[in-house]
């Protein structure tokens, strides 16, 4: 931090201004302390903790995820069409037609 290489160390009352290990400054031209943070902290006052910081590699972690996943459920779509194509070809041959249904078939015998 460039301001910080200006300032002096906070001394009195002001010296524990930061929070968690934080470091204070008094830089001449700001009117509040200014504070260099400790690992795993951040805010103005390194009030905030800071679980983890985000990297390329979950980054590309979470997109290889994402096409996993994309990928399995069109498997999934493909399995279930062609289960349903199969089973419309295995179905028996010898079933009526439906006009075959409405076909009076007459019943004439000759005495």
């Amino acid at each position: 931090m460039m301001a910080v290489e200006h300032g002096d160390p906070c001394t009195g009352p002001e010296a524990n201004f930061c929070m968690n290990g934080g470091t204070c400054f008094k830089i001449p031209l700001v009117s509040t302390p200014t504070c260099v943070c400790s690992a795993s902290y951040e805010g103005s006052r390194c009030e905030q903790f800071q679980l983890f910081s985000f990297s390329r590699d979950s980054e590309e972690k979470g997109m290889i995820a994402a096409v996993v996943i994309v990928a399995l459920l069109i498997l999934v779509v493909l399995a279930v069409v062609i289960y349903y194509i199969c089973k419309i070809k295995r179905k028996p041959r010898n079933q009526a037609k439906p006009e075959e249904y409405w076909r009076v078939r007459s019943n004439s015998q000759t005495v």
